[in-house]
């Protein structure tokens, strides 16, 4: 297969939709899906939301040696509070609150700081395809900071 062939394909796998994938010849089907999986396992400075404390900086998720992290950046910065923990939420940003952001959710970790850069590993057997949402919650008190939408 030439070089162009595999350009092309690779480039429909990141601007068609998947029906116009399973409308290709087979061997091109496993070459763009493979190319569909990696362009979602990384996502880059992505923006916190506010719920009930604003949250500064951005977060990534990235992918190394095939395990997932979640990072917050340099600037990252919050207010501290108890009992902070990072979860993956499977509740969109507009519906979770303090009340449901633990319903359905993997915690990942405890806030390690209320501010820097900080990485939480995401479990190897946790489906990132099932979560919504990236929280900062007070699981304590049942206070939601904020978070980012996966």
């Amino acid at each position: 297969m030439k070089i162009r062939n595999i350009t092309f394909i690779l480039g429909l796998a990141v601007f068609s939709s998947l029906s116009t994938i399973s409308a290709l010849p087979a061997f091109a089907q496993t070459t763009t899906e493979v190319a569909v999986v990696e362009a979602v396992k990384t996502v880059e400075n992505q923006e916190f939301f506010k719920k009930k404390y604003r949250i500064k900086g951005t977060w990534s998720l990235t992918e190394r040696d095939g395990k997932h992290f979640i990072t917050f950046s340099d600037d990252f910065k919050t207010k501290n509070g108890p009992d902070l923990k990072i979860f993956l939420s499977p509740k969109s940003t507009a519906d979770v609150n303090g009340k449901n952001a633990i319903d359905g959710a993997v915690n990942i970790g405890v806030l390690k700081s209320n501010k820097g850069s900080q990485e939480y590993e995401i479990p190897a057997d946790v489906n990132l395809s099932q979560f919504s949402t990236v929280l900062v919650h007070c699981e304590a008190y049942s206070i939601l900071w904020g978070g980012g939408a996966l």
